[in-house]
């Protein structure tokens, strides 16, 4: 039986800083004491919780892949003449300097967090980020001494500063914490049918769609094991990160026989390559059992079944959006290939006409959709015939 193990690479979202007193780990919640209880939002897949500023309260997302991030809108309310630049990566790898700006003090419930940085990002005009309303990210490094608690099924978030006051009754696994940013790492470990393994460090993401994602870098080594199957590989586009991205790259589809993260055993499962440097497992995750992490004793608890099945095919397309429109993102069945092409649009999902939608009623639909087992796709391509597809979970 062969098994290979990874380490995570140096988690690479934001690269330089440049200032003593800008890193990213600067702040900290000033109580000694606490256990604080905030109630959530989800909307379109995302966590969204009240964060108070100067007496006013604004909406965060809650997103442990990322550091802490203001709206370019909300930076002017501190309107601070300190600030450095750096350059920030985003999941698809491209990147772009940003202001990074001092944070006096933020309210999370009753928790203080003072003399903390963020990132300014312009919100307001990301072609995804703008249906959220968003004012900023509450990001790991905001817990990097505390207690962090997702109840997905309670849609509450617990903070505490200590693990006894949440008491999870799993075992522990070891959590890593990389870079300023304290990013959380888990272990993933896979299996085949033979009983090859094979392990990795992969991000846990409270901001990223789905369960998981496959890095390039893991797919290239547990392909040498035979580990995980492809399935199969085409070129295209699969998701906007913090910039903008339209061209085309190589992704793979691929089959993971089981994968088993803390004591909970994934089998069936079917998932998509990423070009980030390293994997990552997302909110879905979180709908399965109720998550802890402990980022002072760097260990973290996941109360789940011990046994998930998953039932998956292949589907004929990926869609994603590009320039305010659903389109054809990548195009998996080859009996497509020559009806198709890349950023063809969808003019219909079963009942939903999709031309002349703004992203936000896209994304509405989209949610709407996701609840349904089978539905049919028209889409009209370059010579302006209509294809129309069948998909099912």
């Amino acid at each position: 039986m062969k098994k290979r193990v990874l380490i995570a690479l140096l988690f690479l979202s934001v690269k330089l800083i440049f200032a003593q007193d800008f890193k990213l780990d600067a702040g900290k919640i000033v109580q000694r004491e606490y256990l604080e209880v905030i109630d959530f939002e989800l909307l379109h897949g995302k966590i969204i919780i009240p964060v108070i500023i100067e007496g006013q309260s604004y909406r965060f997302l809650l997103d442990t892949g990322a550091p802490n991030i203001i709206s370019k809108r909300l930076a002017t309310v501190f309107n601070s003449s300190k600030k450095k630049e750096l350059d920030v990566v985003d999941v698809n790898n491209l990147n772009e300097k940003m202001d990074i700006v001092p944070i006096p003090s933020i309210h999370l419930g009753s928790l203080r967090f003072e003399n903390g940085v963020a990132i300014v990002v312009d919100l307001d005009n990301h072609p995804i980020l703008q249906c959220f309303k968003l004012d900023g990210f509450i990001g790991s490094n905001f817990f990097k001494d505390a207690v962090l608690q997702v109840d997905f099924p309670a849609k509450k978030i617990r903070i505490a500063h200590t693990i006894k006051s949440l008491s999870p009754i799993s075992k522990s696994g070891s959590l890593q914490l990389i870079g300023k940013q304290m990013a959380p790492f888990i272990q993933v470990k896979h299996e085949n049918e033979k009983g090859d393994k094979g392990s990795e460090f992969a991000l846990l993401d409270t901001g990223m769609e789905g369960l998981y994602d496959l890095s390039d870098r893991i797919y290239t080594e547990f392909q040498k094991d035979a580990i995980i199957k492809t399935v199969a590989e085409s070129k295209g586009v699969t998701e906007l990160g913090l910039f903008a991205k339209t061209e085309p790259t190589p992704y793979r589809y691929v089959a993971i026989n089981q994968m088993q993260i803390n004591n909970t055993k994934f089998k069936g499962l079917q998932v998509l390559t990423t070009a980030d440097a390293n994997s990552r497992v997302g909110l879905e995750l979180f709908q399965y059992g109720k998550i802890t992490l402990d980022f002072h004793k760097k260990k973290w608890y996941y109360e789940a079944p011990t046994e998930i099945n998953f039932t998956q095919s292949l589907p004929p397309i990926t869609p994603t959006i590009i320039d305010n429109k659903l389109v054809v993102g990548v195009i998996w069945d080859t009996q497509y290939n020559n009806q198709l092409q890349f950023g063809n649009p969808i003019t219909r999902i079963d009942e939903y006409r999709m031309e002349n939608l703004s992203v936000c009623e896209i994304l509405a639909i989209k949610n709407q959709i996701k609840m349904r087992t089978h539905y049919e796709i028209e889409i009209k391509n370059n010579a302006g015939e209509t294809v129309l597809i069948k998909m099912k979970k």
